[in-house]
């Protein structure tokens, strides 16, 4: 009789086991499709007008743009975004999409660092920065997932392709660095006179509180007319 208690016992916490972790791997693969979701929808939704009125609403807007407070995504404020989509209560308008084919990234730019903006692409680091100018720096999530958001600047390489485009200009720079650095060291973002450089930050891990930084700088290479989307 106790053999077969402790046999039901141990029968019962595997089952647990087994929901909890069936329910963990539902979390991460919604999560990881409604990521993918909303930046897809966000590019598939810019048009010139568009990118001209969320820039002309973002001019002189101190939006966040401390990306060392940004705080990690996680499955619940996924869902609260998506709801927002659904709702079209959402608080978010692209100015801009950035590209690395080598490694598959396609995202929209939006301003600023805040989760609204991050959860669905590429935010900008400084206020009113301009594409093909100074030095454009962009940040993002990087995720467990390794195809989603920043992620895939892991397998960046020198001489990879880094595309920006405001629905007007395409912008062709060419990675000629990728390095690690301390999260404080925000000199890699400033201007440097006379380069027209982008530079794009995520964090060197998915680990909670990652102190490094994963850096690829890229120069201008040309300046090319877009395809009109409306």
């Amino acid at each position: 009789m106790t053999a077969r208690k402790h046999r039901r016992q141990a029968s019962r916490w595997l089952l647990v086991v087994f929901l909890i972790g069936s329910g963990l791997v539902l979390l991460a693969l919604t999560q990881s499709f409604s990521v993918t979701q909303l930046g897809r929808q966000a590019v598939r939704e810019m048009t010139t007008e568009s990118v001209q009125r969320a820039t002309r609403a973002a001019k002189g807007k101190t939006a966040p743009f401390d990306y060392t407070k940004t705080s990690q995504l996680n499955p619940l404020s996924v869902a609260g975004y998506s709801l927002q989509e659904l709702t079209g209560s959402r608080q978010y308008g692209a100015v801009g999409q950035v590209r690395v084919p080598a490694v598959g990234l396609d995202l929209p730019i939006g301003i600023g660092v805040s989760n609204t903006v991050l959860v669905r692409g590429a935010g900008t680091l400084k206020a009113d920065q301009r594409m093909g100018q100074g030095n454009y720096a962009l940040a993002g999530h990087y995720m467990t997932a390794r195809r989603l958001l920043f992620s895939p600047l892991e397998r960046t390489r020198q001489g990879d392709h880094i595309y920006l485009s405001n629905q007007q200009r395409v912008y062709r720079y060419r990675v000629t660095s990728v390095r690690v650095v301390d999260r404080h060291q925000t000199a890699v973002i400033d201007d440097v006179p006379g380069q027209k450089v982008v530079t794009l930050v995520t964090c060197a891990s998915a680990k909670r509180n990652e102190p490094k930084r994963l850096v690829v700088q890229g120069k201008l290479q040309s300046v090319t007319r877009a395809t009109v989307r409306g």
